[in-house]
């Protein structure tokens, strides 16, 4: 007898494997040749979507670079804004991060403070960066220390940030402190921000210098004023 097994025998093997497992093996291919597709279509989708995103970012950018005159001026914001909103559906790229943070200096140059706060707030929902949430906690305790939000705009400043920003930071808390009356708060942020601060950089370092010499000024006058009420 042959070990080899004969054509009708071979032809009736494959008959009993094809029925005992040809319909998943079809099943299989037509899923991933399906998703092979549908990876492929998706990363047309994404390419498509980045590339208009930055030719919509590019059109921001010469926007707001140019100085408007006055007959276009109202024109170009209304479009730089409609811009950006365009950015921000797409909200977790850097493109829709920085669309929101020009929207809340419009809002701030426009005095609508809870708009800008609004904006800033949801540039942080995106998980930006560590660099972006930083600067953005910045501008949100600015904007909230305009609103008189004191303890909310401190809140953004409880993390230390970058060395970069760490001036920044201080600044903000001695302007918070200096006006919810805690003086030695305020002298103690100046200082902390004068000695982050490059002495190269003479315009602010000559500002920072001035608040605390101010400070130093206000102390005696109300310490005099107190020994007057007794």
């Amino acid at each position: 007898m042959s070990v080899h097994l004969t054509e009708e025998e071979q032809l009736e093997a494959l008959k009993r494997w094809w029925k005992e497992y040809g319909k998943s093996v079809l099943t299989a291919i037509v899923i991933a040749v399906a998703a092979y597709m549908a990876w492929g279509a998706w990363q047309n989708q994404q390419r498509i979507k980045a590339e208009k995103a930055s030719a919509t970012y590019e059109k921001l950018v010469k926007l707001i670079s140019e100085k408007p005159n006055s007959a276009t001026a109202e024109n170009d914001i209304a479009l730089a804004k409609q811009l950006a909103t365009e950015l921000k559906s797409d909200s977790k790229s850097l493109y829709a991060q920085t669309a929101g943070l020009f929207l809340a200096k419009v809002a701030v140059d426009e005095n609508k403070l809870d708009d800008a706060a609004t904006e800033l707030q949801w540039v942080l929902t995106t998980k930006p960066d560590e660099t972006t949430a930083q600067i953005t906690r910045l501008r949100l305790a600015k904007v909230l220390t305009a609103k008189q939000s004191y303890e909310d705009a401190l809140a953004q400043l409880a993390q230390e940030p970058a060395a970069a920003l760490a001036g920044d930071y201080a600044e903000a808390r001695g302007d918070i402190y200096k006006l919810q009356g805690n003086l030695d708060k305020a002298r103690a942020a100046y200082e902390a921000a004068l000695t982050a601060t490059n002495p190269q950089q003479q315009e602010r370092f000559m500002l920072l210098q001035m608040k605390v010499d101010d400070l130093k000024l206000i102390q005696p006058v109300e310490a005099a004023s107190a020994e007057k009420a007794q």
